[in-house]
């Protein structure tokens, strides 16, 4: 099954995982995908630690344990994503009115400040997060696949060819990338 892998900041995955943040605002991801977006913790600070299944702490500091970042976490399901505009002085989300476009803000945990400096003057989406699991045992990169195409050579007898190839993952995706995972 095809599913995407995205890295998340820690400070926005930490209110994810707390459930404060239900919308991801992103600048690329695909509007027709529904799916499982298995959710990539950046290495970067602020740190967190798992205090239990439902509770974790940001912390400015390495030092403790159950440190969550550099890993996959958690998986939500996306079944809508929204474009967002730029409009006037501000955003909104195509084919919607302000009041829901300030809905997708808040949801997203974000000011419109936010939004100025994430966005510009290009058009984003805001996906929708829904059936967040939260796994027991955080995944390691290694865990994941992807297929990439690989021109193979098989020798004189017969001319090279291109194959897709499985190949696993060994670095987070800057913003996103498929994966195949089992269910």
């Amino acid at each position: 099954m095809k599913a995407i892998l995205m890295s998340i900041r820690s400070q926005h995955l930490a209110n994810i995982l707390n459930g404060k943040k239900t919308i991801e605002l992103r600048k690329k991801f695909p509007s027709d995908f529904r799916g499982w977006v298995y959710c990539y913790c950046a290495k970067t600070k602020p740190y967190i630690t798992q205090q239990s299944k439902s509770q974790f702490t940001i912390r400015e500091s390495k030092d403790f344990t159950n440190l969550i970042n550099g890993k996959v976490v958690c998986r939500f399901w996306v079944d809508k994503v929204d474009i967002v505009i730029r409009s006037g002085m501000g955003y909104c989300v195509k084919g919607q009115d302000r009041a829901y476009t300030n809905q997708i803000a808040n949801q997203s945990h974000l000011t419109f400040d936010d939004l100025q400096k994430y966005f510009g003057d290009k058009e984003g989406k805001a996906i929708h997060i829904s059936k967040l699991e939260i796994f027991d045992e955080p995944k390691e990169l290694g865990e994941f696949y992807y297929f990439k195409k690989r021109l193979i050579d098989c020798g004189m007898d017969c001319p090279p060819y291109f194959d897709e190839v499985k190949t696993q993952v060994h670095k987070a995706p800057q913003s996103y990338m498929y994966v195949e995972v089992e269910e």
